[in-house]
């Protein structure tokens, strides 16, 4: 995992002090990291940055070609 990769997450709505019934599934760019910890700090597309463990995500290879048409 590198900066700039793309990672699928269950994002936790509680983040944004939101209560909401159901967990989310959404795409976030690694903005640093993984540290020695194995945290890597995750951007999403709303602006919100936060740390989450390298368990906790999925990564998305990059030979998929799920940017193009």
């Amino acid at each position: 995992m590198k900066v700039g990769d793309l990672v699928k997450i269950t994002y936790d709505t509680e983040y944004e002090r939101i209560r909401y019934a159901a967990d989310e599934k959404k795409i976030a760019m690694i903005i640093e990291g993984p540290n020695e910890v194995g945290k890597i700090k995750i951007l999403l597309s709303s602006g919100v940055a936060f740390w989450k463990h390298v368990s906790e995500v999925e990564y998305m290879p990059k030979d998929k070609r799920y940017l193009h048409d």
